[in-house]
């Protein structure tokens, strides 16, 4: 698994290194500076090849789960490289599934100190016995695992499942943020046109407008805000952009895409 997935890393790189400049590196860097939590290491990060291995280190991307890969290469637009991504995680749902793996972990199986054995006769046994004892404890230490991989599997897939549902709900709830900040700011006039298209009825239109009286920016948070508590959590953004676009704002259109991006919630 890992061979292939550094096969497909350098591919990406050759494909995508060339379009990041200094200022997309940059972006990059502050729209995963919460997973990295360490301005020391962004510092030191020059190129996307040093930046996906600090992703790797705080696995971010992985060798079975590259789905930040996808949010990558959307930003900085080379969607060709995209096809070659679906391959790699169809072939991934057929592979065998290490769910505590990790690519920077040491290659030595234990970190105890060397033991000396002694044979059955209580003389220091020599390398070979020594080695024949080790090997046989490894052997028994094998079994063991294999016998417990099906329920500790088990068990580590939902602890896993558990934890992606709690970061994909801290997402939204932080584009959500976003969304009603950033839009509420540009969105001016057009508030009423685009309630209208995201079925807000008409009386709390009115509503707000008597509320926040020639105040757009709150006009248009308000009802912001109450689009967001009525809707399908599964599909605000994709009514929203269909809103904003038929109300003739496709600027902030792509502002919600490109938060969307920021806040890997595609």
């Amino acid at each position: 698994m890992l061979e292939r997935y550094k096969s497909l890393r350098r591919d990406f790189l050759q494909v995508a290194e060339s379009s990041v400049n200094s200022d997309i590196l940059n972006q990059l860097k502050r729209n995963y500076a919460h997973d990295v939590d360490s301005r020391r290491k962004l510092s030191r990060v020059k190129d996307l090849g040093s930046f996906i291995r600090l992703l790797e280190k705080r696995d971010v991307v992985s060798c079975d789960n590259i789905e930040q890969l996808h949010f990558i290469l959307k930003y900085i637009g080379k969607l060709e490289f995209k096809d070659k991504l679906l391959e790699y995680e169809n072939w991934l749902k057929s592979a065998p599934s290490f769910p505590f793996y990790k690519m920077y972990q040491s290659d030595n199986i234990a970190s105890a100190p060397l033991q000396i054995y002694k044979n059955t006769s209580g003389n220091v046994a020599s390398p070979l016995d020594s080695y024949h004892a080790c090997n046989a404890a490894h052997s028994s230490h094998e079994s063991t695992v294999q016998n417990m991989n099906l329920p500790f599997n088990h068990i580590a897939q939902k602890s896993y499942c558990c934890k992606q549902k709690e970061k994909r709900t801290d997402r939204e709830k932080s584009l959500q943020q976003a969304v009603l900040l950033q839009v509420s700011e540009r969105l001016g006039r057009s508030w009423r046109d685009v309630a209208r298209h995201l079925g807000i009825r008409e009386c709390e239109i009115d509503a707000v407008q008597s509320k926040y009286h020639c105040n757009l920016k709150e006009q248009s948070f308000e009802i912001l805000k109450i689009y967001i508590s009525q809707s399908n959590k599964e599909c605000w953004t994709i009514n929203l952009i269909r809103a904003l676009d038929k109300g003739r704002r496709r600027d902030l259109k792509e502002l919600v895409e490109d938060l969307m991006v920021a806040h890997k919630y595609v």
